[in-house]
């Protein structure tokens, strides 16, 4: 294993970092615009929703935080002992990133189901009211 390889993973997984962030102040900011006037039965369950929502997007930073941090020591390994062992230390850093991002990246594709279904629950709501 190159000591290069992981390094040069770090900025994808920053721009999903940024992304999930970008994504957390938005849900946050959405819950707290529910939250700030009294709510009916329905807001109150889409605000629970946007709550679960946003300890998805939470879980998904925490393994990519942990996962960056595994690409940076996999390459700081992998200069301090430099081997093509495939289950040298380095490597084996290296695969717990990449399994950590790819448990985030399961994460995120459950928040975007759970997001559409609650998007599907406001137009049911709104539409039906309208009648």
């Amino acid at each position: 294993m190159n000591w290069y390889l992981p390094i040069t993973i770090i900025p994808g997984i920053g721009m999903l970092i940024l992304s999930t962030a970008t994504q957390m102040l938005s849900v946050s900011n959405e819950i707290s615009r529910l939250l700030a006037k009294k709510c009916t039965a329905f807001e109150h369950e889409i605000s629970d929703n946007k709550i679960k929502q946003l300890g998805l997007l939470t879980r998904a930073s925490a393994f990519l935080y942990v996962a960056t941090g595994c690409y940076v020591l996999s390459g700081i390994f992998g200069v301090a002992q430099p081997s093509d062992n495939a289950w040298g230390v380095p490597s084996i850093i290296l695969y717990i990133g990449t399994i950590l991002v790819f448990i985030a990246l399961t994460f995120l594709i459950i928040y975007a189901f759970r997001a559409v279904a609650i998007r599907k629950m406001q137009f049911v709501n709104n539409h039906s009211s309208e009648k």
